[in-house]
């Protein structure tokens, strides 16, 4: 067995680590690399023969968007000037030093290109003034506003081609931006005329270069406007060569009329311009050098893969997206309708199977209809059945009671009296069994009925749902992301990304990407609780937590910032349980537990008896109902089919209270379904407040019936739920509920399991309840709140407030 440490590792293992760190910074080296070299060049940009303007606009982006690269754009401008001279260095000093120190003031932030133009007005004037003793010419006064102007243009141009650092890869490329990108790669060139790489000039190829590509994403318009804008810098910049600018304009032109060829076009309608001019004007500069630079930007022209240009092509050939958003139109009016006819066909089998019995009324006309027979033919039915005789009545309903009991004997004592009163016993009892069985049949084909209807109604809802959730899929959510987009924007918060992955309320999910943490004291969560999350609660009228935060690499390092529905209310419980009668084993059973993040479920069961068997049948319907909520059935459904489950019983005597309860933590309400289980009790401030039901145990009857009833919550309630052996059948319900409304008022500050504590030990010490099974189950409700909150003070209802120590 070897160690990490000990185990030898390739040679070539920190060379690929280190190629690994390069692959995953290759984004910031680019962008380095960029300033460093952009800012060297455009520092020696001479245009007029005398304004040097562009270095300042440089560093004002940089300062701005790009504060890691400033040490780059320093370097590059620095030396750049250095090639032109001392002084000019000095000179870009001084603007440098000034720019810093009033772009301190919010209001010069404001407007960057005036800003730097003033910077270098001032510095520029102060400089003349000094070098000319009070007394610039008149022709130097203008070149320095040539040169404010200039780099007034420069730094608008530049604002716009180069986004935000994160929008840089994903920001979408338009006109405005690819023209000013034209431009400020024309006005780079011009600081590239000395640059010669053999017989290629680095300059020339770059703009043969830039009107190729121009040609093959944009055609004929683009090339022929890319061209003269190049020409005219260039021009500008020397006044010597403005003899090339008809040279430029006709490549642009003829490269873009051939872009049908595609790129073998272009390229020969490039190269077909110089070699019509190197034949028809001989003043031109069009020698072995030049030929030369054009056949290198031509070979790099070929080796650029032309997936690369895409982005830029959608600019001026956008995709027709009408198509496919009519597609999804048709599809989604398709699935409405589908929608709509299964829910009809849904409604309608519901009320075909579940049809109830026509009620009668019980008249005196009627009533002979429950007399059996065999008494109405019989010579003594006055003796049994006249005024004021009930004996034979209140018989026949015990016997009707205890017919459906599994155990035999109280129904054969109950025989035992029918027949020493009727001497026709034998066809009394025959009828009576014919038309309990009857009865039998009839309640359990009804709620058979009903049972299919509610399976009926739960396939619609959650075929609907599935539908819903395939429009959500086939939707975008566009005027969502653009509205949180413009709010986001409104408020100064930059982001490069945002995708609405869920809109349904109390399950939306929002991505959210931002920049990196610009300053120490940010954190990877700061920008998201203090700024993003205040704006999505205020739009979507919700709370909402950062369910993820990471940071990502690539391609840049950013924020990835996971929003998800929060709840608006926490849940805390305590459960206390006792065995009666001295028994190890207790017939109570309970659970809790949450279906998603806003809803928890709550069962609670008692066991006919206090033994083992007692437990096991409410366990298992605690299984049995946990396993249709969490297979997302309807909860008056679910209660049928468990009933339904344990009447397959037979003669076993097998049933259980239920006392099922669903707390809704994102609205903050109680849905409570019982089945002969105690009431539920909710202490609110001074009130308390009882949620009972008369319905049967689960398995107890034929037939079976359930009703939902439901509270609004506030924070601070109290909910108590229990089984019945915490009270005492021999003590008025009242006088017991006084006990448990006075214990939750002395201890209800104290935690769940505490409360359940005392509620057990009081109502056992007070009314001895303990030959039963006791369970108490105690949940706390409160608001969830944030740890810090934010607040926008109006102008009309500002307030101060005096702090005093």
């Amino acid at each position: 067995m070897k160690l990490i440490d000990n185990v030898a590792r390739p040679v070539g293992e920190p060379i690929r680590l280190y190629f690994e760190t390069l692959s995953k910074r290759r984004l910031h080296i680019f962008i380095a690399g960029l300033f460093l070299v952009g800012s060297f060049f455009l520092a020696q940009a001479v245009l007029f023969d005398t304004a040097v303007p562009f270095f300042l606009p440089v560093w004002a982006l940089a300062r701005a968007r790009y504060r890691k690269y400033l040490m780059w754009v320093f370097i590059g401008g620095m030396c750049g000037s250095a090639f032109l001279g001392l002084g000019q260095a000095v000179i870009h000093l001084l603007q440098l030093a000034l720019f810093n120190a009033v772009t301190k003031y919010a209001f010069m932030r404001k407007s960057m290109p005036l800003t730097v133009a003033g910077s270098i007005i001032v510095v520029q004037m102060l400089w003349q003034f000094l070098m000319h003793m009070g007394q610039p010419p008149v022709h130097t006064q203008l070149s320095i506003g040539f040169e404010a102007v200039l780099a007034a243009l420069m730094t608008f141009f530049l604002f716009i081609a180069f986004p935000a650092a994160d929008r840089i890869y994903f920001g979408k490329w338009t006109p405005e931006r690819l023209g000013a990108a034209c431009i400020i790669g024309a006005m780079a060139t011009t600081g590239m005329g000395a640059v010669m790489i053999g017989h290629v000039s680095v300059a020339g190829a770059l703009i043969h270069l830039a009107i190729l590509l121009a040609a093959l994403v944009g055609g004929l318009p683009f090339s022929t406007t890319v061209a003269m804008i190049i020409a005219a810098i260039v021009g500008i910049a020397e006044l010597s060569f403005t003899g090339m600018m008809a040279v430029y304009g006709m490549t642009g032109f003829f490269a873009g009329a051939l872009s049908r060829f595609k790129k073998i076009g272009i390229a020969l309608g490039g190269v077909s311009v110089s070699l019509f001019f190197l034949l028809y004007d001989l003043t031109l500069p069009l020698d072995n050098s030049h030929f030369f630079t054009i056949g290198v930007a031509t070979l790099i022209f070929f080796l650029i893969p032309s997936k690369k240009l895409e982005p830029i092509r959608q600019v001026f050939h956008p995709e027709n997206t009408e198509v496919t958003e009519k597609r999804h139109k048709w599809l989604s009016d398709r699935l409405d309708e589908q929608l709509s006819d299964f829910r009809q066909f849904s409604e309608f089998m519901s009320t075909l199977v579940s049809g109830r019995f026509p009620a009668t009324e019980k008249s005196d006309a009627s009533a002979l209809q429950d007399i059996p027979k065999t008494c109405q033919s019989c010579f003594r039915y006055a003796k049994c059945w006249g005024d004021g005789n009930h004996d034979m009545a209140q018989l026949l309903q015990d016997w009707e009671t205890t017919y459906s009991m599994t155990t035999k004997a109280p129904r054969h004592r109950v025989e035992e009296k029918i027949n020493y009163k009727c001497i026709r016993f034998n066809g009394l009892i025959t009828e009576l069994e014919e038309q309990s069985a009857s009865r039998l049949l009839t309640g359990q084909l009804q709620h058979g009925r009903k049972m299919l209807a509610l399976q009926l109604r739960d396939m619609s809802t959650h075929l609907d749902k599935i539908m819903h959730e395939i429009k959500e899929d086939l939707s975008v959510y566009k005027p969502a992301e653009e509205e949180l987009a413009n709010r986001l924007e409104k408020l100064g918060i930059e982001y490069f990304q945002i995708d609405v992955l869920a809109g349904e309320r109390g399950s939306r999910r929002v991505v959210c990407c931002i920049p990196e943490k610009r300053s120490d004291f940010e954190t990877d969560t700061t920008v998201a609780e203090r700024l993003i999350l205040p704006v999505l609660e205020e739009m979507y009228e919700e709370p909402f937590q950062v369910a993820k935060s990471l940071v990502k690499q690539e391609p840049f390092p950013h924020l990835q910032l996971t929003f998800t529905s929060a709840v608006r209310f926490s849940l805390d419980y305590g459960i206390v349980a006792a065995a009666g009668g001295g028994t190890f084993h207790a017939g109570d059973a309970y659970e809790v537990f949450p279906l998603h993040d806003g809803l928890t479920a709550v069962l609670l069961s008692d066991g006919m008896g206090k033994d083992l068997n007692a437990y096991r049948e409410s366990r298992k319907v605690i299984r049995l109902m946990r396993e249709c909520l969490n297979r997302k059935m309807d909860p008056e459904t679910a209660m049928h089919t468990l009933h339904y489950m344990m009447s397959l019983n037979g003669l076993d005597d097998m049933y259980a209270t239920l006392d099922l309860a669903l707390v809704d933590l994102q609205d903050g309400r109680l849905w409570s379904w019982k089945a002969g289980s105690m009431s539920t009790y909710i202490k609110r401030g001074e009130d308390f407040l009882r949620m009972d039901s008369k319905s049967v145990p689960v398995g107890f009857l034929p037939s079976f019936s359930v009703e939902a009833k439901n509270e609004q919550l506030k924070s601070g309630d109290i909910i108590v739920m229990m089984t019945d052996g915490v009270f005492n059948g021999d003590v008025s319900l009242e006088e017991q509920e006084k006990t448990l409304y006075s214990t939750l008022e002395r201890y209800g500050s104290y935690n769940c399991d505490k409360i359940a504590e005392r509620i057990m030990n009081n109502m056992e010490m007070k009314y001895q309840a303990v030959s039963d099974d006791r369970t108490v189950l105690v949940m706390k409700v409160e608001h969830v709140l944030p740890s810090w909150s934010s607040f926008r003070p109006s102008s009309q209802s500002r307030k101060f407030v005096k702090m005093t120590g």
